[in-house]
């Protein structure tokens, strides 16, 4: 992988390759991530090519997470699982979670408590086992609070400006937009 050391791309760079010609997952990441990427960032391209590779998943990912750079909020992949989508029916989704890198800029647009390096307050419960993933997600629906309802309608409305639809009960759970020709 490669990463240019000490350098910050700009929203507006990030924005402006995340545009043209389609990137390896490798550049992505170093792209995205001014720090050094995780083991755990390594180890998510293999999972997540088959998902980012549909159409033009790739450059809507990298909106997004440019989109929310802008807001103040890191989206963190966690990987593309398979979840149940309706009985019977498993689909691979992208796997998210929202840290705050700049809480007076991310006051502006999500609500609970924000520190710069936190988590954004999405709720407690974000994957289950797929056997159980319905249960649970209705479980937490009742049990969670307004500002938790309002992030996670926020992250929605985010990722769908981008070209990522959420998957029901699954707040943390995108898939791409289909094409439409």
């Amino acid at each position: 992988m490669q990463h240019i050391v000490g350098t910050t791309p700009s929203i507006a760079l990030v924005a402006l390759l995340a545009a043209s010609a389609p990137m390896s997952m490798a550049a992505t990441f170093a792209i995205s991530a001014p720090e050094e990427p995780t083991v755990y960032e390594h180890l998510i391209e293999p999972d997540c090519l088959p998902l980012l590779s549909q159409g033009d998943a790739l450059r809507a990912f990298q909106l997004a997470r440019v989109q929310l750079l802008a807001h103040g909020i890191k989206l963190i992949p966690q990987g593309c699982p398979y979840v149940r989508v309706a009985p019977g029916q498993m689909q691979q989704v992208l796997d998210v979670r929202l840290v705050v890198a700049n809480s007076d800029v991310a006051a502006q647009f999500v609500r609970g408590p924000l520190a710069d390096g936190a988590e954004v307050d999405m709720g407690g419960v974000h994957f289950a086992l797929p056997a159980l993933a319905q249960e649970v997600a209705y479980a937490s629906e009742e049990n969670v609070s307004p500002d938790v309802v309002f992030n996670r309608q926020w992250l929605v409305d985010v990722m769908q400006s981008n070209g990522w639809q959420g998957i029901p009960g699954h707040w943390w759970a995108f898939v791409p937009e289909p094409v439409h020709y």
